[in-house]
């Protein structure tokens, strides 16, 4: 069986270059260390950070290195979808949308501290003009080595660190090499050759990544590797938002009731398809996909930073996103659907 999900291995590129980023854009090793930077600007000035509850401990750890305070806001799940309730006391407010799905920017009149804006998971669905400073992580949406991006509304340079961690480039570069070697060895005929020293079923390139992503634990500030700038201006964004909008559609229908995002917008393109499974079953579900080599994240695990209410918690408890990416067909979307009724069925 194909294996779905997991990390990227590749980058789709186009002839046509699109106009995803500003020129004044500034590149970083990952979101991390593009919010890092942001931050370094910040902190003589400001002592708090209104952050939404639902969020990755990633975007917080900057926050609390530089010993700034956070204080959450609750974002929950309701029968029309998420509600997110933004508080304005703080001197940093920090938005973002979710999974590509683009939300009615908040009502920030009386606001008069800094906005940033992480939009990784808004990135092809169109722009925001709220915010003083945004960031992102190309990381999220292909195979990119690094991949952090970062700018200022007023265009004036972000601080911008060391040179990029080239232990942490080659790691990425020899795991995105044994994901493509496996999966090309899995994809060959029976009596077909296979890589040198790697064997169909080896997938050590996952320790590989795993070792990548604990160095961007280490605080600093990195630049992005310079091939990652050139490829992510020649980013397919339109055939990758068109496959991942059909994805999204199979899976979208085969699951009304179970989707946490009800509606998907005409401009709207998916990073994932979040889905809240009930009953308490979303780990079980998540267990058996992997079983049938389908990897779907959950989003995200509840950290030491995070402060959550009983209806905040409920998100980290029944979210599952389904892999909707241009890596797939529509045939990989009809075999997770399936693979989803049958556990259902199963019970």
């Amino acid at each position: 069986m194909r294996e779905i999900g997991s990390e990227f291995w590749d980058v789709p590129v186009s002839d046509r270059p699109g106009s995803l980023f500003p020129e004044d854009t500034q590149w970083f090793l990952s979101g991390r260390s593009a919010l890092r930077s942001i931050i370094a600007e910040l902190v003589d000035r400001c002592r708090t950070v209104a952050m939404p509850s639902w969020c990755c401990d990633s975007m917080l750890q900057p926050f609390a290195e530089a010993g700034m305070e956070i204080r959450f806001y609750p974002v929950y799940p309701d029968d029309g979808g998420l509600v997110t309730e933004f508080r304005k006391d703080c001197d940093v407010l920090f938005l973002m949308d979710y999974f590509g799905y683009k939300a009615p920017p908040p009502d920030l009149s009386g606001y008069r501290g800094i906005v940033i804006r992480d939009v990784t998971h808004s990135l092809l669905s169109g722009t925001y003009e709220d915010a003083d400073y945004s960031f992102g992580s190309l990381r999220k949406w292909c195979g990119v080595l690094t991949g952090g991006f970062a700018r200022a509304k007023d265009g004036h340079p972000l601080p911008a660190g060391g040179p990029a961690d080239e232990t942490y480039v080659s790691l990425r570069k020899e795991a995105m090499r044994r994901k493509a070697a496996y999966l090309a060895a899995a994809d060959a005929e029976p009596d077909g050759t296979e890589e040198a020293g790697e064997k169909t079923g080896d997938k050590a390139y996952l320790r590989i990544f795993a070792e990548a992503e604990e160095r961007l634990d280490a605080p600093g500030i990195f630049r992005a590797a310079g091939s990652d700038t050139d490829l992510a201006y020649r980013l397919d964004a339109e055939g990758m938002k068109a496959r991942r909008r059909e994805n999204a559609k199979i899976l979208r229908e085969a699951f009304p009731e179970m989707l946490l995002i009800p509606e998907m917008r005409s401009g709207d393109c998916p990073l994932f398809v979040p889905v809240l499974v009930p009953d308490g079953r979303r780990d079980a579900l998540r267990r058996f996909l992997i079983r049938e080599q389908i990897y779907c994240p959950v989003h995200w695990p509840v950290s030491g930073y995070h402060r959550l209410g009983a209806r905040e918690r409920v998100l980290y408890e029944k979210e599952l996103s389904l892999v909707c990416d241009q890596r797939y067909t529509k045939e990989d979307m009809v075999r997770m659907t399936d693979a989803i009724h049958r556990f259902r069925e199963e019970g």
